[in-house]
């Protein structure tokens, strides 16, 4: 899981061998559907699963929430656990703002705290950087944005963009024991609706504040129209108010 461009879609590609096959290379999403691939690592039978970012270029934030949800619950009520939850994260990113922030806060919901010693922040695009830079920036994450988690049992793995780096995170996992996530547990076992759900609450707060703002824009802007006829502050606000996903 990641935001859109983190790199999990090649991670998936150099771990499997399929080459290119479904890495995005634009500021468009290539992943828009959860995708299921198979691979052996030193004889077991390993499938990774990759996701759509939150910041989906195709689907809205709550489409992407109800996929991810829907496949959870079926394959835990098929008695299927994870092995690993691999979360992505680019290092060239200079700042932890935004889109990248609300992916790891509906992430953090998603698995919960007893789900979190499997759980690994998986950094990506090392080669963009300098290694200073670069470290400088993995220490700020491990120290700040991601202390809760780390705290809580996750660990760190900075990738290569290389097969061998791909396998070795993977033969790290098929060592450990597997669980649910809490979101499973929430749908299947206490049949909850998905916006009852810790993950559903933090995604809709987040949609509900968005729609507070945009209506609170479009109103700024027909008052501007009114009062003075400013088109060029109207149409900044209106570059505001087409930002907020």
């Amino acid at each position: 899981m990641g935001p859109t461009g983190a790199g999990k879609s090649s991670f998936v590609a150099k771990a499997t061998g399929n080459g290119n096959e479904g890495v995005g290379h634009s500021l468009t999403s290539h992943t828009s559907e959860i995708k299921a691939t198979r691979c052996m690592i030193e004889g077991s039978n390993v499938v990774l699963v990759d996701t759509p970012g939150f910041d989906d270029t195709k689907k809205s934030d709550l489409q992407i929430l109800e996929s991810i949800s829907d496949w959870l619950s079926k394959t835990y009520t098929q008695g299927t656990l994870l092995s690993g939850i691999l979360y992505f994260h680019r290092i060239s990113d200079n700042r932890m703002a935004g889109t990248p922030l609300k992916n790891l806060r509906v992430f953090q919901k998603l698995c919960g705290s007893k789900a979190m010693s499997q759980v690994v922040l998986v950094t990506t695009m090392w080669d963009e950087v300098e290694v200073e830079v670069g470290n400088e920036r993995l220490e700020e994450l491990k120290g700040n944005y991601w202390k809760f988690m780390i705290v809580q049992g996750s660990s760190t793995y900075c990738y290569r963009n290389t097969v061998e780096s791909s396998r070795q995170l993977l033969l790290q996992l098929v060592e450990g024991k597997r669980r649910e996530v809490r979101l499973q547990k929430e749908i299947a076992d206490k049949h909850l609706e998905l916006r009852e759900t810790d993950a559903g609450r933090e995604l809709y707060s987040r949609l509900d504040q968005v729609a507070e703002k945009r209506a609170e824009i479009l109103a700024r802007i027909a008052a501007q129209k009114h009062l003075t006829g400013d088109q060029a502050t109207a149409d900044d606000l209106r570059k505001q108010y087409d930002s907020l996903k």
